[in-house]
């Protein structure tokens, strides 16, 4: 279990590995402080390729990044790569009205 991150230009990308759930809270917290703070970000993805599983701890953490994108009035946030049973998740929570899903 890891959270990892890269930007490139204006673009920001946060790759979750394994079970998201509150274990991950640091090194998620970590990685959206660092992503956040680089300036001229425009882009914020949320990569979910790797992962398997997702908690409600996850879920609120993906809200409170959605409100500091929103504070620092960064335009897009993109959650990607979801996998059919967090995918599921995301559309009981009806996540596909506060997040762009891809």
């Amino acid at each position: 279990m890891s959270v990892t991150f890269h930007i490139r230009e204006q673009e920001a990308t946060i790759q979750i590995h394994g079970h998201f759930n509150f274990s991950q809270h640091g090194a998620f917290r970590d990685a959206c402080k660092a992503v956040l703070a680089h300036q001229g970000v425009k882009s914020v993805e949320i990569n979910l390729m790797e992962v398997d599983h997702l908690d409600s701890s996850a879920l609120g953490m993906l809200l409170v990044l959605r409100d500091q994108v929103d504070e620092r009035r960064i335009p897009r946030l993109l959650i990607s790569n979801a996998k059919p049973v967090v995918r599921q998740i995301f559309a009981i929570a009806k996540f596909d009205k506060f997040f762009e899903i891809d």
